[in-house]
């Protein structure tokens, strides 16, 4: 209990502190807390700092400042997404010089930058934004932290794209393939060559509010490493068999559609990422075992493109830190000789279902009715799900797109409530090719008795080479209903055997779906009261070990949908700083309408 004590006063010195205040200059740093998303220009700033990369030390600048609690953490700041070629710096004082520079980066993701550093318990750093050589323009920058124990061991993501080279086409399919920046932000070597890392090449399009995956590679199989800067983290300079921690490799698009450095994917084991080597495939060379894209889907009349590519590494895997393997980036095509080209900035860490957020409305422009959230599987993968639903005028259409990262166990079953008149059923995948052993038949799909649910032809146990979604793959999903939107509870059922069999989470759906759980937000101990004992509850649920909660809902104040030490500062900061009410349902009870994987198992504070 003193422990928990001894952090109330620090909780609540972060809530009283939280203020957006001018951040031109150093002393008027703006405060952030993990998961700060801040926006900005630096166009109407003025100096007040210097930074010793990017030529940034005469360049406008703005100003945050970040305090550590009672643990040391890995301090990340990210401008990816901003509209100007930035630089970060963090310091450890004001002003921030060269000479209180700790960490200082220009180019990470694309033009934009990140910076990352092992922030001391306890110490205050003071983090700049400025641009290269005196650029100017809008930011975006996002804070996270991470426990240093949690990051250990090597860590690979797909960093950036360059290129694409176009090899041809037969029977109406081109064969492309991707150009790899490829940084292991981790702190060991990451092992590199023969049969791992494995980078899957993928392609994607937007079009009528939909996204669809057109095109897939088989994997490129690691040859040797070089050992360059430029992923925002000291290199240690070692190559060849390993990428060493911190290091950026770079392989031309060329050379990554060699085919004979490519595999099939049913050769490897997406969760843990074993892997017995190249394979030889089938088909016209000029296309096989390459990212393959039909003309006819790069034909489209506005429609927008997505590369991606998606990392498996067995050590990767092994650290617990193959959840960020996957990132996209726009492409533009060149009709007639169908050329792809990268455009934007490298979404280092995000598969290309996010596009459908990020530019569902057209290029950089977000679509806020498409709803994104992170599904896993216990002790095993990943699968991320997004949703949207469209008024048609007298109807609404439902669409859903599911991505697997990295699950084995691969999706066998996608089945939403639906009631109301439906109609218009429909499913999209991407086909295996170059010999893979992999069916192809499209799932079948059946409604009425209160849902729509799409299933595989055949069910593992009748033949494991059946069509299922499996790792690093989207498919689509989608109906049209007379129900009006709301949302429910959809089920994915789980292709290879095991325990669970599937798993549920929330979706945009027809009303008359499930019903949801009803509880009162804040009420973290179920008490029918919202006070500073939900605060006491949560903070000893995080850090003192106390008893386990039974309404993870309820406690997830801020309703970020995830339990962490922002939530016992919203309550805090609600009760005692005058801040606003915390989310719906508060301060009555209500159901959670915001789309996430948190649970209420029972709640008694609602009647």
């Amino acid at each position: 209990m003193r422990k928990l004590l001894r952090l109330l006063p620090a909780v609540l010195l972060v809530s009283s502190l939280g203020v957006a205040r001018a951040n031109d200059d150093c002393l008027d740093a703006i405060v952030v807390i993990d998961g700060s998303v801040e926006t900005g220009t630096t166009v109407t700033a003025t100096l007040d700092g210097e930074a010793t990369c990017g030529s940034a030390g005469s360049t406008p600048d703005r100003w945050y400042v970040f305090t550590v609690g009672a643990e040391d953490v890995f301090l990340t700041a990210s401008s990816c997404g901003s509209s100007y070629d930035t630089v970060l710096s963090i310091h450890t004082d004001c002003p921030g010089t060269a000479a209180n520079q700790l960490a200082c980066n220009d180019d990470t993701c694309g033009l934009q930058s990140g910076v990352s550093i092992t922030a001391q318990a306890g110490e205050t750093y003071y983090i700049r934004i400025s641009g290269f050589s005196g650029d100017t323009g809008d930011y975006t920058i996002e804070f996270t932290t991470v426990d240093p124990g949690s990051i250990s061991g090597p860590d690979v993501t797909y960093s950036d794209c360059t290129s694409i080279t176009n090899w041809g086409q037969s029977g109406g399919i081109r064969g492309y393939s991707l150009g790899s920046f490829t940084c292991n932000i981790g702190d060991a070597n990451l092992q590199w060559g023969g049969t791992t890392p494995l980078l899957g090449m993928n392609g994607y399009r937007i079009s009528d509010g939909r996204i669809e995956q057109i095109g897939q590679s088989w994997l490129k199989n690691g040859t040797g490493a070089a050992a360059g800067s430029g992923c925002g983290l000291p290199c240690n300079g070692q190559g060849g068999s390993v990428l060493g921690a911190g290091c950026l490799d770079v392989y031309g698009s060329g050379f990554n559609g060699s085919q004979g450095i490519l595999g099939k994917r049913s050769d490897c084991n997406g969760f843990t990422g074993t892997y017995p080597g190249q394979s030889t495939g089938t088909g016209p060379s000029v296309i096989s075992e390459r990212l393959q894209i039909a003309e006819s889907d790069l034909s489209v009349s506005g429609a927008q493109y997505f590369l991606e590519g998606v990392y498996v590494a067995p050590d990767d895997a092994a650290a617990g830190n193959a959840l960020n393997n996957a990132s996209y980036k726009p492409m533009s095509v060149t009709l007639g000789n169908f050329n792809l080209s990268p455009t934007g900035t490298m979404q280092e860490g995000f598969p290309a279902i996010y596009a459908w957020q990020d530019h569902g409305l057209g290029a950089g422009v977000p679509d806020p009715d498409v709803t994104i959230i992170e599904v896993d599987v216990p002790d095993e993968g990943r699968f991320i799900v997004g949703s949207k639903a469209t008024d048609l005028g007298g109807s609404w259409r439902y669409d859903y797109a599911i991505f697997n990262l990295n699950s084995d166990r691969s999706a066998g079953s996608f089945s939403v409530p639906a009631t109301g008149a439906i109609s218009g059923e429909g499913f999209h995948d991407v086909d295996y090719h170059s010999g893979e052993i992999y069916d192809n038949t499209d799932w079948t799909v059946t409604s009425g008795s209160g849902d729509v649910t799409w299933s595989s032809p055949e069910t593992f146990v009748a033949n494991p080479n059946s069509n299922a979604l499996r790792f690093g793959t989207m498919y689509s999903y989608w109906f049209e209903s007379t129900q009006a939107p709301t949302t429910v509870t959809a089920t994915l059922g789980l292709f290879k055997t095991g325990s669970p069999d599937s798993i549920t989470f929330a979706v945009t759906g027809p009303e008359g779906g499930v019903a949801l759980d009803i509880f009162s937000r804040g009420d973290c101990n179920g008490d029918a009261s919202f006070n500073i004992a939900d605060g006491v509850t949560m903070l000893s649920f995080l850090f003192a070990g106390g008893a386990a909660i039974t309404c993870d809902d309820a406690c997830d104040a801020n309703d970020d949908g995830m339990l962490d030490i922002g939530d016992p500062v919203a309550m805090l900061d609600t009760l005692f700083s005058m801040a606003g009410p915390l989310p719906s349902p508060h301060p009555g009870c209500g159901a959670d309408t915001t789309l996430d994987t948190l649970t209420c198992d029972s709640f008694a504070g609602c009647p």
